[in-house]
């Protein structure tokens, strides 16, 4: 909370420093009128971040979205470059001419836009981990965050399941985030899934949560893809539990909680065998020590999308100190995927969007 409070008055002050810095640069008569309009696309933005595009149903709704999200990137990057040369400028006591605000302006649309391309395409990473108890070699596709809606629809998901069948697993994980606005459930959309030559499964995120949540679920039951809602299968000689989204326990701040429910309460209902390997898929790298207590062999999680784009990535490990790739904990094993889509602005600056191909391997 106070680090979103940190980032609100920043933003507060960007309204007024941006347009006071294009003045004393000679690029600007006057700063209110500028001021004003930035004020408002963000204030706009916000809104619908918030609350509003979720239950967008049209391509209108969608791209304005979009077209905001865009703008608030690039108003962030001109704050932050203002601000350097600013700086720069104090240490040599040299003021800056109308050339740093111009320069300002070119970094920041072309930070933008290298940013935007780069969030159209997926890369696949591949890791191994070696499991206990593990008898055979299982492959799982681990894809969190798709976030279908305003920036991804049928495309996208040609394109994943060409991806996933090419790379021939056993288990494909869609680790919550499938969706983020109504106007990506569409039983066109989801039908594709049933083309996926592997056994599928689903766990909720928090922004199954937002939009029509029924209505997804029965558009991912239809796609063959079974629902793990707190609840564990045997598969490939091994356990998997898919837990609903929740929080890590009563005590734990959520910005995203969604249900009443906690990973130190939920976990232990689930009744497992000693001797097979234990995979737990939950959205969130959340409620980690109650997850070793209860000897699980391997976390996957999303959710962080490794912060998506600076700032973000400087910000990020303050709210998830493991929000990247491997880590482990004690004898359990955390693997938090960057996710394959991205949310809020269409971009990725310092990250990627990925599918992650996890090879398990019996352990000698």
């Amino acid at each position: 909370m106070p680090l979103t409070l940190i980032c609100l008055i920043a933003l507060i002050f960007s309204v007024w420093y941006v347009p006071f810095r294009f003045k004393r640069l000679g690029t600007l008569k006057r700063s209110l009128p500028l001021g004003a309009i930035a004020a408002a696309l963000l204030a706009a933005y916000i809104i619908l971040l918030a609350k509003g595009f979720y239950l967008a149903n049209n391509l209108a709704a969608a791209w304005s979205y979009n077209a905001l999200g865009l703008f608030f990137v690039f108003w962030i990057y001109l704050f932050f470059l203002l601000l350097i040369t600013n700086l720069l400028a104090l240490l040599i006591k040299k003021l800056p001419g109308k050339h740093a605000a111009y320069s300002a302006i070119v970094i920041s649309l072309a930070l933008v836009v290298f940013g935007f391309f780069k969030a159209l395409s997926f890369s696949v990473t591949e890791i191994e981990i070696a499991v206990p108890k593990l008898t055979q070699e299982v492959t799982i596709v681990h894809i969190p965050d798709v976030h279908l809606g305003a920036q991804r629809g049928e495309g996208r998901v040609i394109k994943i399941v060409e991806t996933i069948n090419s790379l021939n697993p056993d288990i494909v994980v869609y680790n919550g985030d499938i969706a983020d606005s109504n106007i990506a459930l569409s039983p066109k959309i989801f039908e594709h899934f049933k083309k996926v030559k592997a056994k599928q499964y689903f766990t909720t995120g928090n922004h199954e949560f937002y939009i029509d949540t029924e209505k997804l679920l029965k558009l991912v039951e239809q796609a063959s893809i079974k629902i793990l809602r707190s609840e564990m299968v045997e598969t490939n000689g091994l356990q998997l539990i898919g837990l609903e989204y929740m929080n890590a326990d009563r005590q734990t701040y959520d910005a995203h909680m969604v249900n009443n429910l906690t990973i130190e309460e939920e976990l232990p209902k689930i009744t497992r065998s000693p001797s097979l390997p234990t995979i737990l898929v939950h959205h969130s790298p959340v409620g980690l020590k109650y997850v070793s207590i209860g000897k699980i062999d391997l976390i996957l999680s999303g959710h962080t999308h490794a912060g998506q784009f600076f700032p973000g990535t400087l910000i990020i490990p303050f709210r998830f100190p493991m929000y990247k790739g491997k880590y482990q904990i004690g004898p359990t094993t955390l693997l938090v995927s960057q996710g394959a889509g991205t949310f809020g602005p269409w971009m990725r600056l310092g990250t990627f969007n990925e599918i992650q191909l996890v090879r398990l391997i019996p352990q000698k």
